[in-house]
């Protein structure tokens, strides 16, 4: 032996067990560090491309902007890239058919090919989904929506020629241009005329798949992308240019410059919704892609930023603590049993730092071993977790690819280490003030302890006898093994809950909003109209439970200024500057109405006021919406009433529409805090009135609906009402349906996968936590043979002595299971604090989980006792007494 730290691993080879055991634990901890890298890189790789498919792979879009103003956003300094997009135009595929006319007296007059030009950058940020071909690369080749194709008068295929006579809307009673929304796919009128302006042959490259979200507009105006450089700007022509940013630091005060620099004023701003939506611009605006942004944290909510942050911190830091306190309790116990040993290298010359350099030695050969096995284990255990996953047919993680990511591998090792370093300092420290005499009097923790005073506890004494009240002083005598033992059990309970709390969080934000209904069938045509026929086949087809009307018209409405909630005044004050009367005048308001049987159901949801239909056709009587759910500017999301009204107040409301401009009055009848058919608080800005059918009417001058809800029959096949509503949709475009069934089945796929992820992490940790407890639990009890031996030579039968060590492991796993359930509960209430600024979900006590972690901790400390209390009974008095454990 060349030197004293030689002995490093001359010991670990012949503590093969408690070397192993060592290893063991670092491995599942560095295992467990990659599969949640792992698991929350190819997560967030599969959050982004699905993102970016719905919403786009820019960063902020300036929308309406003029043609000068191209060439200044390109150049800027803060721009990366750019993609832009303008109108090519229009083309008239065929005359809409009498036959069609009469089925639909809404109809357009035409079926319309709307031609948009894209740039490279924008082919690439705006990716349409293709069925088959691929994209146009110049500006002769065009793609084309596959629902347009059956308008052609010849079915065009790949790669044919076909000749397009481009031109503009007009409206036909005036002779003026038609203005049009957005890029063009949304909105037209009866009163409507084409004119042709230009012929122009493109090449069909490609097929691009129909809109998963059509709309009333989408079987008369069909898109169609070609190539377009955009390097010839109309200065007089209106674009869209979608910018990625060379930084996402300080993006929305870099937008803000850039918008000063292009001398944009009045702008509308907000967030970009998907890319199938329907586009009302008018005017110029600027969106924020904000769902992309989040995902890089760059969200223009700095609370949404800082909630991920720290909740992805919060848990990888409690994995820490758990590594640190089970390996911690392998090296502390490694200590005491060998405290004998570093007294006699310190009786020969040893010096406190060689004796420290042992243990940190022997924490650096241990973690070379278990750190790389750590990495393989945990990048093979992903890989059978996605080659399961991939053999189930799910909904959004259907294609969630394993990312490998070497910057995650080697923080999982340097996460460990320093797990491994930071439970090694203590026990290091501990050896290094051996001293040499006191260590070789004394061997282990069988030391003579100082016991001042130890409290009776006559509850124990009467409920276990004189062998529970001794189990009860031997914890209370050694207070720093109690804890010791107690925080490894501590910090797993602590970790199961919390673990087992984002499994329930990852289920609720799987799940679909709080909408309770199966389907929604509207119309969007331009007299906003369902037929009272319509209801009534739905009505009587056997698998709806329910069906409900709904009338909903935007409203002015009259707030008392003491309605408003101040709170909510204070968010908001620029929705109250018009005064009038006593009031504000507002326009964020709707009158609605479920029909008569929605009454009925609404009655159980009242929180004030009673629901007479007799008495509110007589006083316009309306049952108040006032409760909403909102984000503040930094990201913090509050639950509050709107306004504070009461049941008796009276409110002056009156239509918009120009119609019926004369005030009338409403009374108010009732309170609720959720619509009819949800479960959660409005997150929508607006104040509803709901009323019966007969008060809309005299209200708003109609009696139109262009919504029906349908509740389906669980115990029936759904089919019926699929059948039907596919069939109205097929005769008439203004119709369309919303399956809420299909997204229900797909959202609780999502929440299986889910469940198998975390539920193996969980398995991780249980197995992480299982070997701690007993380890720390089973060589607490070795190191005290004597002690036993001592006990048994007095009198104490064995029996008796099997007795005190089962309670001790019962009053170690009670002490334990209190105080993790206790701190468990509120991390795991914490961490759903913390994701409350970015996701929207409910925080439930885990009662099922602490049940479990309260079995498990009772079953675990009994099993620990098991191994010594058998190695105890085969050890004689007289032995046990010579031996130094």
């Amino acid at each position: 032996m060349k030197s004293y730290t030689d002995l490093t691993g001359k010991y670990l080879k012949g503590q093969k067990k408690r070397s192993m055991l060592t290893i063991l634990g670092i491995i599942l901890s560095v295992t467990l560090f990659t599969s949640i890298g792992t698991i929350g890189m190819s997560y967030w790789d599969k959050s982004v491309r699905q993102t970016m498919q719905d919403f786009g792979d820019y960063h902020v879009s300036f929308n309406g902007i003029s043609g000068e103003a191209i060439p200044k956003v390109k150049n800027n300094a803060a721009v990366k890239s750019a993609g832009v997009i303008s109108r090519e135009g229009y083309a008239v595929l065929r005359e809409t058919k009498e036959k069609e006319k009469k089925e639909d007296p809404f109809a357009a007059p035409y079926r319309y090919l709307n031609v948009k030009g894209y740039n490279a950058n924008a082919m690439n940020m705006l990716q349409s989904q293709l069925d088959s071909g691929r994209y146009p690369e110049n500006s002769n080749e065009i793609i084309l929506s596959s629902s347009s194709l059956s308008y052609f008068l010849k079915k065009p295929k790949l790669g044919e020629t076909i000749t397009l006579n481009l031109g503009i809307r007009k409206v036909a009673s005036t002779g003026e241009d038609k203005k049009i929304n957005g890029l063009g796919d949304y909105g037209w009128d009866l009163d409507e005329a084409f004119q042709a302006q230009s012929q122009r042959e493109y090449t069909v490259v490609g097929f691009m798949k129909p809109s998963s979200k059509e709309n009333w507009s989408s079987g008369y105006i069909f898109p169609a992308i070609t190539f377009n450089d955009n390097k010839s700007i109309d200065n007089y022509k209106n674009y869209f240019i979608y910018v990625k940013m060379k930084s996402l630091k300080n993006i929305k005060e870099k937008t803000e410059a850039l918008r000063s620099s292009l001398q944009l004023s009045n702008v509308e701003q907000g967030s970009a919704m998907q890319l199938d939506r329907d586009n009302f611009i008018e005017n110029v605006r600027i969106e924020y892609n904000n769902e992309l942004l989040k995902l890089y944290g760059k969200s223009i909510y700095e609370g949404v930023n800082n909630s991920l942050i720290l909740t992805f911190a919060a848990v990888i830091a409690i994995i820490m603590i758990c590594t640190i306190a089970m390996i911690y309790n392998i090296f502390h116990i490694s200590v005491l049993e060998r405290i004998s040993q570093f007294g006699m290298l310190r009786c020969i010359g040893a010096t406190p730092a060689q004796i420290r350099k042992i243990v940190m030695q022997e924490a650096t050969l241990i973690s070379l071993i278990g750190i790389p096995i750590g990495i393989l284990t945990g990048t093979l255990f992903m890989k059978v977790l996605f080659y399961n996953i991939s053999l189930l047919t799910l909904g959004f993680l259907n294609d969630m690819r394993m990312v490998i990511s070497l910057p995650i591998l080697i923080s999982a090792g340097l996460l460990g280490l320093l797990s491994v370093y930071l439970s090694a300092i203590g026990p290091a420290k501990q050896a290094a003030r051996v001293y040499p005499l006191e260590a070789l009097k004394n061997a282990g923790s069988s030391k003579v302890e100082n016991i001042t005073k130890v409290k009776k506890s006559l509850f124990v004494k009467k409920l276990f006898g004189v062998v529970g009240q001794f189990a009860s002083r031997n914890l209370q005598r050694n207070k720093k093994r109690f804890r010791i033992t107690a925080f490894s059990m501590i910090i797993s309970i602590i970790l199961f809950i919390v673990f087992s709390g984002l499994v329930d969080f990852m289920h609720q934000i799987t799940q679909l909003s709080g909408a309770q209904y199966s389907y929604s069938l509207s119309y969007d045509g331009p007299s906003s109209r369902i037929d009272d026929t319509v209801y009534r086949d739905v009505s009587k087809l056997d698998a709806v439970q329910q069906a409900y009307k709904f009338y909903s018209n935007q409203v002015d409405a009259i707030i008392p200024k003491d309605k408003i909630n101040p709170i909510y005044y204070g968010f908001h004050k620029d929705r109250y500057i018009v005064a009038e009367g006593e009031g504000y005048r507002t326009d964020n308001n709707f009158l609605v109405s479920y029909g008569d049987n929605g009454l009925d159901a609404l009655q159980s949801k009242l929180t004030a006021g009673k629901i007479d239909k007799e008495k509110m056709n007589q006083e316009n009587g309306v049952i108040v919406l006032q409760k909403i759910m909102m984000m503040t500017e930094e990201g913090k999301r509050l639950i509050l009433d709107q306004t504070q009204f009461k049941v008796g107040d009276h409110i002056k409301i009156r239509t918009i529409d120009g119609n019926h401009n004369e005030y009338q009055t409403v009374t108010v009848v009732g309170i609720v805090d959720q619509d009819l058919l949800s479960k959660k608080y409005s997150t929508g800005q607006d104040l509803s009135f709901i009323t019966t059918p007969k008060v809309y009417s005299k209200i708003m001058g109609s009696d139109t609906y262009s919504r029906i809800f349908i509740l389906a029959n669980p115990d029936i096949s759904n089919h019926p009402i699929t059948d039907y509503l596919k069939s109205l949709t097929d005769k008439n475009a203004g119709f369309n349906y919303h399956d809420r069934v299909a997204e229900v089945a797909q959202a609780k796929n999502d929440a299986k996968t889910f469940s198998i992820l975390l539920y193996a992490f969980i398995g991780v940790i249980v197995l992480i936590a299982f070997l701690n407890i007993v380890n720390t639990v089973s060589t607490n009890l070795i190191l005290r043979t004597k002690e036993f031996a001592t006990l048994k030579a007095i009198g104490m039968t064995q029996k008796e002595v099997r007795k005190m060590i089962i309670l001790e492991g019962v009053f170690y796993g009670l002490f334990a299971a209190v105080i993790g359930i206790i701190l468990g509960t509120t991390l795991n209430y914490g961490i759903q604090v913390l994701f409350a600024s970015a996701l929207d979900a409910d925080w439930v006590f885990p009662w099922y989980s602490i049940g479990i972690a309260f079995a498990g901790s009772m079953i675990t400390t009994i099993v620990a006792t098991i191994g010594p209390m058998y190695r105890l009974n085969k050890v004689s008095i007289v032995d046990a007494l010579r031996s130094e454990n």
